[in-house]
């Protein structure tokens, strides 16, 4: 959800801090006051076009920010993916634009596209407008909302398990159909094959080659180095011959309180000297240069660069190139026996696939026609009375996700044929069938906020408060904002903010408030009668106590 959001010095609004909570908000005010600005910042948080027009005149920045409570698999998914840190839950999205068009897009303190915001944000925000095309109109989702609506997950996996390997074969299939290879080339292809087989590698040989020739060619470097460290350790005057010396005064003196630990201590660390010089001694004296097992070396390494030039940048590699050339020559030698056996291997999984696939199918016939029977169930809630709603199928070869093509089809009124949603005229009848679909479908894309700007326009009466109460039912899964000019909507709200414009001699700025319970029903005596008559104030009473009893109820 949605909690804090910050805005300053975008178009009328200077500063504002605005928190909020679960349930439904309605937002009213007089037209022109900037009730829509507030939308449009959100939906720049979005990932909307920002620019420069859209700073406050005489500011040289604009600043937005909000915060959300968030605990949505995509939404995490999608941080992971771009390495962004999320803690308590909490997201932060800002954008800021400077006057000459310097832009910062963040998403917890990280710089990122908007093309990311836009799609982290879909999982968060749902704006919807008189106009707008969201997910619903987006045909390409209502299959999936459809497995959604009482959904079966382990026929749905399996299906697509069978795709994956009916595809997996049929590619191979192509592949090897297209393959131009002749019995021409199995001269060349037999060479290459020898080449790698001669050479008898040995997957880790070239590491182990490697560091023997390094060995063997700084010998000369690392003797001496070893024969000047054992002449200080151990000559003459090195180091074990003074310890000893000084190990043996230490032991003549006196006994001294606290002197004979030190002294042990010393003596051991003398013994253990000797031992790890002896050690040294041994490692020196099975230094060796042989010049010969030196060229052998280079010979073999020389021979692995070569094969990797032309096979692979690695033993591992040349192995799958060799393979590959197996396969090369075995489909030139048995080319028909070998595409018929992938043909009859790609068939019997293409049944096996569409077999589940046909289960699937019908399981998503039954339950359209109960997902159908709950949209037209909230179109009568809302007064569509005349409305047709079905899911059309079409069956096509296949995909991961079954033989289904699916489609939402409206009818709005009598005599109108089906049409896709995405081609039905936008209006209020239309706003009122989305805002019933919202109520079936956003529970299963969980979607944490939904926007409405003005879907109510051009009704009154009791579909007014039908979509009051509607907003409210949806309010209880999400959280719901509402722009509205009518107060039998705003009476459904557990919350009511007052959008407000204040104009001085040189600036006009917007202000939002929340409002408590008198100044509630003074708000909603304006809206329905423009007056606040003792009677109009009375009716607004009557109206805000009537809704909320009501919607306490649902």
């Amino acid at each position: 959800m949605l909690t804090t959001l910050y805005i300053k010095n975008y178009i009328l609004i200077d500063e504002l801090n605005l928190s909020f909570e679960t349930g439904f908000s309605a937002f009213t005010g007089e037209t022109g006051a900037g009730k829509s600005i507030l939308i449009d910042a959100i939906g720049i948080l979005c990932g909307d076009k920002f620019t420069t027009d859209l700073i406050r005149h005489g500011q040289e920045r604009s600043i937005l920010e909000a915060v959300f409570l968030t605990s949505q698999p995509q939404v995490l998914r999608i941080l992971d993916e771009n390495g962004i840190a999320i803690e308590s839950k909490m997201l932060i999205v800002s954008r800021e634009l400077n006057r000459d068009g310097r832009s910062f897009t963040r998403v917890n303190g990280r710089n990122v596209t908007v093309g990311m915001l836009r799609e982290l944000t879909s999982y968060l925000i749902d704006i919807h407008s008189q106009h707008d095309t969201q997910y619903l109109l987006n045909n390409k989702t209502h299959l999936g909302l459809l497995d959604e609506f009482e959904p079966n997950d382990v026929l749905s996996r399996n299906v697509s398990e069978l795709y994956h390997a009916y595809h997996v074969l049929e590619r191979e299939l192509d592949e090897k159909r297209k393959n131009n290879l002749n019995p021409d080339d199995l001269d060349f292809l037999s060479f290459q094959l020898k080449e790698i087989d001669v050479a008898a590698l040995n997957i880790g040989e070239d590491e182990q080659l490697e560091a023997r020739q390094k060995l063997l060619m700084n010998f000369e470097k690392n003797s001496l180095r070893l024969s000047s460290a054992l002449d200080l350790l151990d000559e003459s005057d090195g180091v074990s011959l003074k310890l000893h010396e000084a190990v043996k005064l230490l032991n003549s003196v006196d006994e001294i309180p606290g002197l004979g630990g030190a002294v042990n201590r010393i003596q051991e660390l003398y013994y253990e000297m000797l031992d790890k010089i002896s050690d040294v001694r041994q490692v020196q004296s099975k230094l060796g240069f042989d010049e010969d097992e030196l060229n052998v070396i280079q010979e073999r390494l020389f021979l692995i660069g070569k094969l990797k030039k032309k096979f692979g940048r690695s033993i591992e590699a040349i192995f799958e190139t060799r393979k590959e050339i197996l396969a090369k020559i075995e489909l030139i030698e048995n080319r028909f026996e070998i595409l018929d056996k992938l043909e009859k291997a790609k068939n019997e999984a293409y049944k096996r696939f569409y077999d589940q696939a046909v289960l699937l199918s019908i399981q998503r016939k039954n339950k359209a026609e109960r997902l159908e029977m709950a949209v037209l169930s909230q179109c009568r809630d809302l007064f569509l009375d005349k409305a047709q709603f079905t899911v059309q199928f079409n069956e096509t070869k296949g995909n991961q996700s079954g033989i289904d093509a699916v489609e939402f089809l409206i009818s709005m009124n009598p005599g109108e044929p089906l049409k896709p949603l995405v081609k039905v005229a936008s209006g209020g009848e239309l706003s009122r069938l989305m805002l019933g679909l919202k109520v079936v479908f956003n529970q299963l894309q969980k979607i944490d906020t939904v926007i409405f700007d003005e879907i109510d326009a051009g009704v009154s009466g009791r579909i007014a408060t039908s979509i009051g109460q509607k907003m409210h039912m949806l309010g209880k899964s999400a959280q719901v904002f509402s722009v509205t000019h009518l107060g039998q909507v705003a009476a459904c709200a557990k919350i009511h903010y007052f959008v407000s414009k204040s104009q001085g001699t040189e600036s006009t700025s917007t202000m939002i408030e929340r409002l408590d319970v008198p100044n509630r029903i003074r708000e909603l005596s304006l809206i329905s009668s423009g007056t606040l008559s003792e009677t109009s104030l009375s009716a607004a009473t009557e109206m805000l106590e009537e809704n909320q009893r009501i919607v306490s109820l649902l």
